[in-house]
C-alpha cells in the first residue's frame, strides 16, 4: 500500500534548473499530486484503524477481568491495556482533524493491537503463568508484522569471530525490521516505509508539503518519529490520554 507515495519522492528528486524555477502553475499542479496522495494514504490507513479499534473492543468486553488486590503483575498490565486501548479510540477519534497524519493513526493501530498483546498477558498472569515477551514492531512500517529478532551471537570463542556484515546486512540489522522490509533491504530495495506529511515550516526551501518516512519528521514536529508510532514507548498511553502527543502538532 505504501510502496506507491515513493513515487513522489522520485519525482521531486528532479535537478531543477535554477534559471528555470517551476511555474505557479507546476508549483501548484505538484502540491496538489503530493496532498492528493497524502489524503487517500490518510483515508485508507483511518479505515485500518477503525477496524483494529473495534476489533479490540470486542475482545476487552469478551476478556474482561475481575481481579484480586494481590494480583499486583496482572492488575499492572491490565490497567495498562485499558489504557492503551482508550489511547487508541482517543486518536481514532481526531482522525479526521486536519492536523491528523498518517503516523497519528498509525498509533492508533499501535496501542489497539498492544492493547490487546497486553490484556492476554494480564489473563496469563491471571492464571498463573508466566507471559513471554511483548511482540516488537517493524521500525520502518510499526503496521507490518512483528520484526526478525536476529540473535547475537553466542559467548566464547566463536563469539570473538565477529561475523562480516555487508553494508546491505548491516542496514538490515540497525532496526528492528520485519521480514519484508528485511527482504526489501537485502536486495537493494526500499522497504515499506510509513510516510508523513512534513509541513512548509519544517521544510526550509521547498515550495509546500512534502511526503518524507515518518522518522524523519523533527521530534518538535510529531510525538512518534522516534518511537516507532509509539511502539517502543510503553508511555505512550499516558501521553494521548494526556493531550501531550498534540501540543506540537500543529503546522
Amino acid at each position: 500500500m505504501f510502496r506507491r507515495w515513493w513515487f513522489l519522492k522520485v519525482a521531486g528528486s528532479v535537478p531543477v534548473d535554477p534559471a528555470a524555477p517551476p511555474t505557479r502553475r507546476e508549483a501548484r499542479a505538484r502540491q496538489a499530486l503530493v496532498l492528493g496522495e497524502w489524503e487517500a494514504l490518510r483515508e485508507h490507513l483511518r479505515g485500518v484503524a477503525a477496524e483494529r479499534v473495534t476489533a479490540a473492543g470486542a475482545v476487552f468486553r469478551a476478556a474482561e477481568l475481575h481481579l484480586q488486590s494481590e494480583e499486583s503483575a496482572a492488575r499492572v498490565a491490565y490497567q495498562w491495556a485499558l489504557e492503551a486501548y482508550e489511547a487508541a479510540g482517543r486518536l481514532l477519534d481526531h482522525a479526521g482533524d486536519e492536523d491528523t497524519d498518517l503516523p497519528d493513526l498509525a498509533a492508533a493501530v499501535v496501542m489497539a493491537e498492544q492493547a490487546v498483546e497486553r490484556l492476554a498477558a494480564a489473563h496469563l498472569l491471571h492464571a498463573g503463568k508466566r507471559p513471554g515477551p511483548l511482540q516488537v514492531r517493524c521500525y520502518w512500517n510499526p503496521l507490518h508484522g512483528p520484526a526478525d529478532i536476529v540473535l547475537a551471537p553466542g559467548r566464547g570463542r566463536k563469539a570473538r569471530q565477529r561475523r562480516h556484515l555487508t553494508p546491505r546486512e548491516a542496514a538490515a540489522e540497525r532496526h528492528p525490521t520485519c521480514r519484508s522490509c528485511r527482504t526489501a533491504i537485502l536486495a537493494g530495495q526500499t522497504p515499506d516505509v510509513l510516510p508523513a506529511l512534513l509541513p512548509a515550516k519544517a521544510a526550509p526551501g521547498r515550495k509546500g508539503p512534502v511526503l518524507v518516512p515518518y522518522f524523519a519528521v523533527p521530534r518538535q514536529w510529531s510525538p512518534w518519529s522516534t518511537t516507532a508510532c509509539g511502539a517502543y514507548d510503553q508511555g505512550t498511553p499516558a501521553l494521548v490520554l494526556s493531550g501531550e502527543h498534540r501540543r506540537n502538532a500543529k503546522r
